[in-house]
């Protein structure tokens, strides 16, 4: 899998990860993910956070 980018979308996370965007959502709000959102704009998952989930570490 190339991680190229330095943030991701909720739906391109959903994709990678083979979960709902739902699940994605759910695992930003209790902190399973770790994620930033400027004002009022769009979530984004660092690709550093990524990582970490992927390779079963913790985010933050």
């Amino acid at each position: 899998m190339n991680l190229s980018k330095k943030f991701y979308r909720p739906d391109e996370v959903a994709a990678l990860l083979a979960l709902s965007r739902r699940t994605i959502y759910r695992m930003i709000h209790d902190g399973r993910l770790q994620a930033v959102k400027w004002g009022s704009g769009p979530w984004r998952i660092p690709q550093e956070a990524l990582t970490a989930t992927l390779g079963g570490g913790h985010g933050g």
